[in-house]
């Protein structure tokens, strides 16, 4: 007989809408990145913070959910995916397991380019404000330093640069 796999759907849809919510703050983070708005990213980091921590009460659930189902049909423990639980589920709720299954795909995938690329934006970022900072603080480099502005040999080490001795 095929499990009734309702309360399983019910959680999985509550991920999915979830991970949908995730997926436009991801994209609003982007934007407050591209436009320097660390006012509105920080603001997104932290509603991301609370719908992570409402996906991870909703994981341990759907865990349950499943070792539940597991034991009802015998099935040796082991943690079973969406497609291993397609066969047991009821005719309508394969439909809707295979459809959720796609639509997470989907959306995960999304929502890690976008992780990515906003990762990227970061990082780029941040050379760009440590170049800038390079170029204001005069950094010494030794290597590079070692004569005066007039062409002579500096007698104390190193000479620190002007603005327009720095390599970009």
């Amino acid at each position: 007989m095929p499990a009734d796999l309702e309360p399983l759907l019910s959680l999985l849809n509550m991920q999915m809408n979830i991970n949908r919510q995730l997926l436009v703050l991801a994209k609003e983070q982007q934007q407050s990145i591209i436009n320097n708005e660390t006012d509105k990213l920080d603001d997104a980091v932290r509603r991301q913070f609370g719908e992570l921590k409402q996906l991870t009460i909703l994981e341990k659930k759907r865990l349950a959910a499943v070792t539940a189902i597991q034991a009802d049909l015998g099935i040796p423990s082991k943690a079973l995916t969406l497609n291993e639980l397609i066969p047991y589920a009821q005719p309508y709720q394969q439909i809707l397991l295979q459809n959720l299954l796609g639509e997470f795909t989907d959306l995960l995938n999304e929502l890690k380019e976008i992780n990515n690329t906003n990762k990227l934006l970061l990082q780029t970022g941040i050379e760009l404000n440590d170049l800038m900072l390079s170029l204001l603080t005069d950094n010494v480099d030794p290597l590079n330093n070692l004569y005066c502005g007039d062409g002579s040999e500096a007698k104390e080490g190193p000479v620190e640069p002007s603005l327009f001795d720095h390599q970009i």
